[in-house]
């Protein structure tokens, strides 16, 4: 029984913890209705990091500017917020578990993203949107919640920082 202890302290502090339970619980079903029909291959890991590290930018520059002033900047950053988060969720649920991994693959879409001009970056940015677009059609209402705040979350943190 002693064993047992550290594990059922662990619990009873998270049932006091009323929101850490529901969201937990949010996640577990968002993990069981999204499923993956088979893995997806690795190129697909590597365009989706693409798709997260052009989103990034564009992120940023909007995160900028709602900070500087233009509040009317905050309902896009919002939409691009959320379309990246659907693609992160799809590319987990789809099998990328591993966190090392996955900022490796990210840091090299970055570093490649270097070399692309404008009319790349343009190009490959609306054929993401139109991916995530589709991801979060095809999503259900959990997804699209958890979704949504993960990308709040991700929004307060971006708008909180420095200037």
């Amino acid at each position: 029984m002693p064993a047992d202890m550290p594990s059922v302290n662990r619990v009873a502090s998270l049932l006091r913890r009323p929101r850490e339970v529901a969201l937990l619980g949010v996640l577990l079903c968002a993990a069981t209705l999204w499923q993956p029909a088979l893995a997806a291959p690795l190129e697909s890991y590597d365009d989706t990091a693409n798709c997260i590290a052009v989103m990034e930018v564009t992120a940023d520059d909007l995160a900028h500017q709602v900070k500087v002033g233009d509040k009317a900047r905050e309902s896009e950053l919002r939409i691009e917020l959320v379309r990246a988060a659907a693609l992160v969720g799809r590319v987990y649920f789809d099998g990328m578990r591993d966190e090392q991994a996955a900022k490796a693959s990210l840091s090299a879409a970055r570093e490649r993203q270097k070399t692309w001009d404008a009319a790349r970056r343009n190009g490959v940015h609306g054929a993401c949107l139109k991916r995530a677009d589709a991801e979060l059609a095809s999503a259900s209402r959990t997804e699209r919640f958890i979704v949504g705040r993960v990308a709040e979350g991700r929004m307060r943190r971006m708008l909180a920082g420095p200037q």
